[in-house]
This record gives C-alpha cells, sequence and structure tokens, in this order.
C-alpha cells in the first residue's frame, strides 16, 4: 500500500485487507520506484515508521476485529464533533490539526458508511450512541 497515512490502525487494516506492506509517499522516488518493484514480486515492502507502528499494534494485541462502523478513533472523535455542529474550523481548532485534515477524516468517515454528507453522518452518531 503507498499511502499519506502514518497510523497503527491503518497499516493493520491494510494488512489485513490483503497488502504485501506499507510505504508512505514521503520517500524519495528512486526509493519508491524500487520498493514497488520488490512488492510486486512478493518481497514485503514496509517503511521503518509503519513497520514500528505494527510492532507497537502486535505488542499490544491489537488483533481485535473493528467495531461495526469500522472507524480510527479518530474518524469516531470528528463524527462526535460533527455531531454537535461543529465547522471544520471548530474541530481542527479543538484537535489540533489543519482544517484540510479534517475535510479529510470527514470524507473517509462518510464513505465508509455510505453517508451523502453532514447531516447523514451526525443521525448516523446520534442512532448510534456516538453523539
Amino acid at each position: 500500500m503507498l499511502t499519506t497515512f502514518d497510523d497503527e490502525e491503518y497499516v493493520v487494516r491494510a494488512l489485513r485487507g490483503g497488502a504485501v506492506g506499507y510505504l508512505l509517499k514521503d520517500r524519495p522516488a528512486r526509493e519508491l520506484a524500487a520498493a514497488v518493484r520488490l512488492a510486486h514480486e512478493g518481497i514485503a515492502q514496509f517503511d521503518p515508521a509503519a513497520a514500528a507502528r505494527l510492532a507497537t499494534a502486535l505488542a499490544r494485541g491489537a488483533g481485535t476485529p473493528p467495531s461495526d462502523h469500522s472507524l480510527t478513533e479518530r474518524e469516531v472523535e470528528v463524527l462526535r464533533f460533527v455531531a454537535t455542529g461543529s465547522t471544520n474550523r471548530e474541530i481542527a481548532r479543538r484537535l489540533y490539526v489543519s482544517e484540510g485534515t479534517v475535510k479529510n477524516h470527514i470524507s473517509r468517515i462518510l464513505n465508509r458508511l455510505g453517508l451523502r454528507d453532514r447531516t447523514q453522518a451526525a443521525m448516523y452518531a446520534r442512532d448510534h450512541g456516538l453523539a
């Protein structure tokens, strides 16, 4: 998997989903190209940070299946703020992240839950005891 997400839960999910490795896009182009070729040959490739996150997850037993809603802890946190009517700017300030990061989280929330908009997300949060 080639991604920008350096998050323990994403690493675990990628591997459960059949990924041969986990690489972050911030690596030099030549390094990425070589890693992709090796992964294509079936040789697992891991960014050092992703490998460390995987080791941490395994050490603390993060092998439990995801919850019904399959959202990360951070996405649940964002969803709770959405349910209270918070704007992206307000959520970003409270979580100490950029508005762009909040928008990305909301997009993933909507996509994972099959929802169309923030209103449906807020209703989902209420209906599932997250608000």
